[in-house]
């Protein structure tokens, strides 16, 4: 519990943090359980905000998992470089579309979030004088995650890890406010030579649901001044 007090920060309390860890862990584990259309379990986050926490967690995991001594691994949108000995994984946007509502797998729904869905109105409680309306957009993307080492083993290795890495956090993702997070497949093995130094990579594919929330206020309709004129013809 005190690691995950570290990872979470300290905005949380205890008790409450032991309710919802319950709650995610809980509908993690039950293979039927349906994803609310309307809301996510913690704060949502967009696709920038999800490559922060899987940056986040990698951090975590690896100062957890071992000796304490962080394997320098770098999480990048870049491609290593290719006199870099540190151990790369780049992330890349493959897809991504307006959220699913309908049935079936990820990507094949007929029914999109392709107009904005409230998610809540009401009266600014910090300015009586203003109204809200919070709108919200679901997305669906395809992020692939590349593994570079210097040997096809340490590659394998690493691809492995991550799968295991990305299993471990994905009720953490949830309770971040990451809708869904599925491991959509491996890509075919990569090699790239430059300048004599070559790396070898490994694409991994994950589905993410992410929600982007846009906040609309506009002050309340106090008085209309309607000034009539007549005019003798």
């Amino acid at each position: 519990m005190s690691e995950l007090l570290d990872l979470l920060g300290n905005d949380i309390k205890p008790s409450r943090l032991r309710i919802v860890v319950e709650t995610v862990y809980s509908q993690t584990i039950e293979s039927n359980i349906q994803v609310p259309k309307d809301r996510t379990i913690g704060t949502s986050k967009n696709l920038k905000e999800f490559y922060s926490l899987v940056n986040r967690a990698i951090i975590d995991y690896q100062t957890r998992a071992g000796t304490g001594i962080r394997n320098h691994i770098n999480l990048t949108e870049e491609d290593p470089d290719a006199k870099d000995d540190t151990e790369v994984i780049s992330f890349r946007l493959m897809k991504r579309e307006p959220g699913a509502y309908s049935q079936g797998a990820p990507f094949e729904g007929n029914v999109k979030n392709l107009r904005p869905i409230v998610r809540e109105s009401g009266l600014d409680p910090a300015n009586p004088d203003y109204r809200f309306t919070t709108n919200g957009y679901w997305y669906d993307n395809l992020v692939r995650f590349t593994c570079w080492c210097r040997t096809n083993k340490q590659a394998n290795d690493r691809a492995c890890w991550f799968e295991d890495f990305m299993e471990d956090y994905t009720w953490w993702f949830r309770l971040q406010g990451v809708s869904r997070v599925l491991f959509w497949g491996r890509g075919q093995d990569q090699t790239v030579t430059e300048d004599g130094n070559t790396w070898y990579g490994r694409p991994l594919d994950y589905f993410v649901r992410t929600e982007k929330l846009r906040k609309f206020e506009e002050k309340k309709l106090e008085e209309i001044l309607i000034k009539l004129e007549t005019k003798e013809t």
